[in-house]
């Protein structure tokens, strides 16, 4: 099994997803985090108070192949579960 699991910008989204489908994957999911690390956020004034927004919106993206899959409801298995 292979995992892909990344933190982008927002605006990175499309690229990231033509990259990983020229090279054949053929779902992902994508949540929307909010984060900080080198960008360090920025500050912003709000009814005249002056506050830091530290967490940015960001992208996560993870990818990964399932190996077996089960329908709980009826039981089956792998290809006809799906």
């Amino acid at each position: 099994m292979k995992k892909i699991e990344a933190i982008i910008k927002p605006f990175k989204l499309d690229d990231v997803k033509e990259a990983l489908t020229s090279i054949g994957v053929i779902g992902m999911t994508v949540s929307e985090v909010r984060g900080f690390g080198r960008q360090k956020g920025h500050t912003e004034l709000y009814r005249g108070g002056e506050y830091t927004v530290d967490f940015l919106p960001k992208i996560k993206i993870f990818v990964h192949p399932v190996e077996s899959a089960v329908r709980i409801r009826t039981g089956e298995r792998d290809e006809s579960a799906l």
